[in-house]
């Protein structure tokens, strides 16, 4: 009986591994796949207009503090449409908006390029204090926020295939060995 339990427990262990491997490795190559197609995606970005309307108010949501640091177009309290990194927009993750809903959005022109989201123009106002605001990005800022963005990703897939690498090996070692492994 015990035998058949350490048994059961090292084959499920040994899925796990080859799971996690298998993962890993789709993930390094989608990735590595988005940033080879980096300038296709960005030709390719599509444009969005939104408007609040009265049964979807629209809202601008940040949070500027570690670990998520983004910017979110939302519909109030009712989850998120877009999401964009905090550093390109300091104007709009501020601290005293953290995490609050009070910016009401008028209207909003999205990009969309990849898997990356950017807001090019944005009109809001605040209703802590009715004050208004219109924001604009030009294409050349898109496209250095998207060029960014790239780059960024480019260590995120250096470091999953590290990981990928590690897993894979220890994959080959326990499928080389796999009677052995599995009767340990």
């Amino acid at each position: 009986m015990h035998h058949t339990i350490k048994l059961i427990f090292r084959a499920c262990f040994a899925a796990v591994i080859f799971t996690v491997t298998a993962a890993l490795l789709l993930t390094c190559f989608s990735k590595a796949y988005e940033i080879a197609q980096a300038q296709q995606n960005f030709a390719q970005a599509k444009k969005t207009h939104l408007q609040s309307t009265a049964q979807e108010q629209l809202v601008l949501l940040s949070n500027n503090q570690k670990p998520d640091q983004a910017v979110y177009v939302a519909i109030a309290q009712n989850g998120y449409i877009a999401k964009a990194a905090c550093q390109h927009y300091p104007e709009i993750c501020l601290d005293e908006y953290n995490q609050q809903q009070t910016r009401q959005v008028q209207n909003i022109d999205l990009i969309k390029a990849g898997n990356f989201h950017y807001i090019q123009n944005v009109q809001y106002t605040d209703s802590r204090t009715q004050r208004s605001q219109r924001l604009s990005y030009t294409p050349e800022q898109i496209q250095q926020f998207y060029l960014q963005d790239v780059a960024d990703l480019k260590y995120v897939v250096f470091g999953i295939g590290l990981f990928a690498l590690a897993s894979l090996f220890v994959s080959f070692r326990i499928l080389r060995n796999f009677k052995k492994f599995l009767n340990k």
